[in-house]
């Protein structure tokens, strides 16, 4: 019997074997730079490891010593107020873009999704750089403008300021975030059918009304779907307090991320231990964060419907 059913699952592969060698190179390519940096990554994590000699077992170790690090404290407040922000101004600022053109935009609509989604597809090198252009403590387009103002020029270095450069690195989210969110919300509207609206508007119901009481409960997925997106992308948060530090955080640190420090302590430092330390920090914080997304979203349906 155990023969028979040996033989059929061979006559399974023989017949299928085309199947399998076509996903096999992706599947292959899968494991290799997937899988295995993740686990590697794990095991790592658990060791002193420099990238030339023999890795060195010290269990916990690398995940105490980096929350003992005021640093890593540091980037944790950089990282949670950079993600809280950006992520809240872009959401609301998205979907008040996306209501307005819905509503009030009869042609061309499709327009002005490719104009808010210029933004996204220039490289924030040159965004960071444009951004500099503005803010630069000398000959800078604000500076300019208070001098302007106050009748005495100004010399003001907003990206050297502790303060000013994470509302800094949030404009600079926001500005190049807020289209992809647009095309989402646009496309979560156009779904909505219209009867509903107008039968609101015969009830008499006003403007604002419809939009608390009919299109947010409505878009509550998409609106779930961008912020858990959100703040994916705000807790491993890089490129653009990378591009507009030029690599080093600001003063005194003040615009560190996590992804920063763990890049800095991998890749500068070579300590492979500590850095795959803070990234499995980094994955339970975007798990939880998840998990609580989810677990709001389903109470908002229930209390809806």
């Amino acid at each position: 019997m155990a023969a028979g059913r040996q033989a059929g699952k061979l006559d399974h592969l023989r017949r299928d074997r085309a199947f399998y060698l076509t996903i096999a190179p992706f599947l292959l390519i899968f494991v290799v730079f997937s899988v295995f940096p993740v686990l590697f990554s794990f095991y790592l994590g658990f060791n002193q490891w420099d990238g030339f000699s023999d890795a060195k077992w010290v269990g916990l170790e690398n995940y105490i010593r980096a929350l003992r690090d005021p640093v890593f404290q540091k980037a944790i407040g950089n990282t949670v107020y950079l993600w809280f922000w950006s992520s809240v101004v872009t959401i609301a600022l998205a979907l008040g873009l996306a209501v307005l053109i819905n509503e009030h935009v009869a042609f061309g609509k499709s327009y002005f999704r490719m104009v808010f989604l210029l933004p996204l597809l220039v490289a924030p090198a040159i965004a960071a750089i444009v951004l500099r252009l503005f803010f630069s403590s000398n000959g800078g387009l604000v500076n300019l403008l208070v001098g302007a103002v106050s009748g005495t020029p100004s010399y003001f270095d907003w990206l050297g300021s502790e303060f000013w450069i994470k509302p800094l690195v949030a404009l600079l989210v926001v500005w190049r975030w807020t289209g992809w969110y647009i095309i989402i919300f646009m496309a979560a509207l156009q779904s909505i059918p219209r009867d509903i609206y107008e039968a609101a508007r015969m009830d008499g119901v006003s403007r604002w009304g419809i939009f608390l009481r009919i299109t947010v409960p409505l878009l509550l997925p998409a609106i779930a779907f961008a912020a858990i997106t959100a703040t994916l992308g705000g807790l491993q948060m890089f490129d653009e307090p990378y591009v507009l530090t030029q690599g080093l955080g600001g003063t005194n640190n003040a615009a560190t991320t996590l992804g920063m420090y763990l890049f800095a302590t991998a890749f500068t430092q070579l300590n492979f231990g500590v850095g795959s330390a803070v990234s499995w920090y980094i994955f339970a914080a975007v798990v939880i964060m998840t998990l609580l997304y989810r677990a709001g979203q389903r109470r908002l349906q229930g209390a809806s419907s």
